[in-house]
């Protein structure tokens, strides 16, 4: 179904936000990084320098692995991670879910820039199994597990099962990769270490730009080795740039500021979940894995786009800038992200505001 995308100029008007950590505006980037005892290191080029070094050393420690290397989009480090083990296997078969980033949201294009062929497994609305990977008989050269698989609603694979596919990915040869677009942010649900949770793939890929809010930029990390052959394939798909050091200071500024503030983000998320389940109000359509979720409205994507023009139009409230339908006559969704500027909510009034937005939508 196409989402309907509420103006952004409409969105610049307002002075109070609900979702995330709020605009972050060029002047504030600025701002941060003008703070950062970092600032005065010595610039990076073409992937090189001190700033760099330290941000690859830092999310390698967090994450329990040798290394880490710095991209300067998640599409070019997960893409070279698969031409990497398509390289060293021989085979070109990878399996994802069939809602998974790389599966919808890169235009095909590790199909169309290779001989690799992606399997897809799985259900629609949930993480594949251990079963249904087993299901898949043509040899595989990688699995790929999205933690949590956002397009089916922020969801992640019990522990027990995640522990189960990496044991069987080593027992057959098979490379496992965690894209963790979203670890930062699930790893409180799982209530284990990073480095746990790391401990299971072969490599796995971290964001800069969601939970820590840099402007942009990923790491992939495994071992060094490994990790070397990216790096003419990060080169090839022109991710070599002159200079990264806005992602790189970023980053680094995430790592510091909000990283240790994930376990609050999710509780926050989680009682909003259960509050507004006594309300007449939005729902959340699953069990809160992250510091994101569904929220299921009963209205019409057109109703409630309206409402929300309304309200940061008339109160200069931004809630929501994104409503997909759904399915269900007059049913859509919204994704609920909690960040620094939903933590200056209480719970109650957020909810108590969703519910107001949900009568205003009903007219």
């Amino acid at each position: 179904m196409t989402a309907i995308i509420l103006d952004r100029a409409l969105r610049a008007c307002c002075d109070t936000f609900l979702h995330g950590h709020g605009p972050i505006t060029p002047r504030l980037w600025m701002e941060r990084m003008l703070a950062m005892p970092e600032i005065d290191l010595a610039g990076d080029e073409y992937n090189a320098g001190p700033g760099i070094d330290l941000l690859q050393g830092q999310v390698a420690d967090l994450l329990g692995k040798p290394s880490a290397l710095f991209f300067h989009k998640a599409v070019v480090g997960q893409q070279a991670v698969l031409f990497a083990h398509r390289e060293r296997t021989g085979r070109r078969l990878v399996a994802v879910h069939p809602k998974s980033h790389i599966a919808v949201d890169e235009s095909d294009a590790v199909e169309r820039l290779s001989d690799i062929r992606l399997v897809r497994i799985g259900p629609d609305d949930a993480p594949f199994t251990l079963a249904d990977l087993q299901g898949v008989k043509e040899p595989l050269a990688t699995v790929v597990v999205e933690l949590p698989l956002r397009n089916a609603g922020f969801r992640a694979p019990a522990w027990e099962e995640l522990v189960a596919i990496s044991t069987w990915c080593r027992g057959q040869g098979i490379a496992f990769h965690l894209d963790g677009a979203r670890l930062w942010e699930t790893q409180p649900f799982y209530g284990r270490s990073l480095a746990d949770i790391a401990a299971l793939a072969d490599s796995l890929y971290v964001s800069l730009y969601k939970g820590l809010g840099a402007p942009g930029g990923a790491l992939i990390a495994g071992e060094t080795a490994f990790l070397d052959m990216l790096k003419p394939w990060r080169s090839r798909m022109g991710g070599n740039l002159y200079t990264a050091f806005p992602y790189v200071l970023g980053g680094l500024y995430g790592l510091r500021h909000f990283l240790p503030r994930m376990a609050g983000y999710h509780t926050y998320a989680t009682a909003l979940a259960e509050a507004l389940s006594t309300r007449d109000a939005p729902w959340a359509a699953d069990r809160v894995m992250c510091n994101s979720f569904r929220l299921v409205w009963p209205v019409s994507a057109s109703a409630l786009a309206a409402a929300l023009e309304r309200t940061a139009r008339e109160q200069g409230v931004w809630c929501f800038g994104r409503i997909i339908p759904l399915p269900v006559r007059d049913h859509c969704f919204t994704e609920m992200v909690v960040g620094e500027a939903t933590l200056a909510h209480g719970v109650d009034t957020l909810a108590d505001r969703f519910a107001a937005l949900l009568a205003s939508a009903r007219g």
